[in-house]
């Protein structure tokens, strides 16, 4: 594994070299740049408890190379090439992991190039899909540590029976989800201009799947800032056998109080009345350095049908400086499962810190 990670190195820093040494006429302005974010956290099933040392899997330890250039005929290119580097993460680690969670490796996050023009924008290679993010809207300030994507904090916690501890029902991002697109795949995307503050996207992947988006972002005196996301998946094929719809806003007013709510729904083929939904909403306060907010978020039948989710979270975050924020919350969760005793409720709190560089 340490043989791979060097070679992974290696391979990075040559292809670092090449955009800078090559000829002067084809090079693009090239940077790198990244983050390290680490926490700990505490985290209680009703049984025991345990304190993990972990990446935040909210915003993962990641570094990037770009570069982009002006051409003629008013068309900009550019490259982003974006890995991930985790220990740990925290959406992975349950109570009683008495080591590290496997072997740290490198996972592709974007290996893409673009070519911006007056017509809109093309994205080829692995990257975000039209609709990936369009569940995260959030302009709290808070969303290093809590946002609608639960699991990210604490998702690989197990709830347990209650009759038997040893025996895990399911881990928190098993029953809960905000059904936010596509994530990051190998595939083709094209954005539209801005009018307005509106732009709609759409990308084509393997497997024959698909998905469109239209987003909203703008900003009025005395109004505050409003950036808004809806993202369809028609996804129906042997890759993702569903189709999902997903959507979420959010609302900063100029005295620092904000708003976010989210909302998605996935069903099957079938379109059986099972269907699994999630609603989530956030208020929070923005002022200065700080920033506070309080969260629930809802999950209905997505691990098992009948299975209903909820969680609620107080999350705090401080910038010192420029690229550095410190933060905390405490998430609670609860698991109601049809034919079984409610399991104990879960418990976690994570505090850390991400360095951006």
């Amino acid at each position: 594994m340490k043989t791979r990670l060097k070679l992974g190195l290696i391979v990075l820093i040559l292809a670092a070299a090449m955009l800078v040494l090559g000829p002067a006429a084809y090079a693009v302005d090239f940077k790198i740049s990244g983050q390290i974010n680490r926490a700990v956290l505490w985290a209680d099933n009703g049984d025991s408890d345990d304190l993990l040392f972990v990446d935040n899997d909210n915003s993962s330890t990641r570094f990037r190379f770009t570069g982009s250039n002006d051409f003629d005929y008013n068309i900009t290119m550019g490259i982003t090439w974006e890995v991930e580097m985790q220990s740990n993460p925290s959406n992975v680690v349950d109570i009683g992991d008495n080591d590290d969670t496997g072997d740290v490796t490198f996972d592709e996050r974007k290996i893409e190039w673009w070519m911006s023009t007056n017509f809109g924008k093309i994205y080829l290679g692995q990257g975000s899909t039209a609709s990936d993010g369009t569940a995260e809207v959030d302009l709290s300030g808070t969303d290093v540590i809590t946002y609608s994507s639960i699991s990210d904090m604490a998702g690989g916690i197990t709830f347990r029976d209650k009759d038997d501890s040893s025996i895990k029902l399911a881990a928190v991002g098993d029953v809960s989800s905000n059904f936010d697109g596509l994530s990051r795949r190998d595939r083709i995307r094209y954005d539209t201009p801005t009018w307005g503050g509106f732009n709609a996207a759409g990308s084509y992947l393997n497997g024959q799947s698909w998905d469109l988006a239209a987003r909203f972002a703008r900003q009025w005196d005395g109004f505050g800032k409003l950036a808004a996301a809806i993202g369809y998946t028609g996804a129906d094929t042997q890759r993702f056998p569903y189709k999902q719809v997903d959507g979420s806003v959010s609302w900063l007013h100029g005295s620092g109080l904000n708003l976010t709510f989210s909302a998605g729904q996935r069903y099957d083929r079938e379109g059986d009345a099972d269907d699994s939904t999630s609603i989530y909403g956030k208020v929070g306060f923005k002022r200065g350095i700080h920033a506070v907010s309080l969260d629930y978020g809802k999950t209905d039948d997505l691990d098992e049908n009948g299975d209903k989710f909820q969680t609620v979270a107080l999350g705090y975050v401080i910038s010192p400086w420029e690229s550095i924020e410190f933060y905390g919350a405490y998430r609670w969760h609860a698991l109601e499962r049809d034919d079984i005793d409610d399991p104990d409720d879960i418990s976690a709190v994570m505090i850390g810190g991400r360095v951006k560089f």
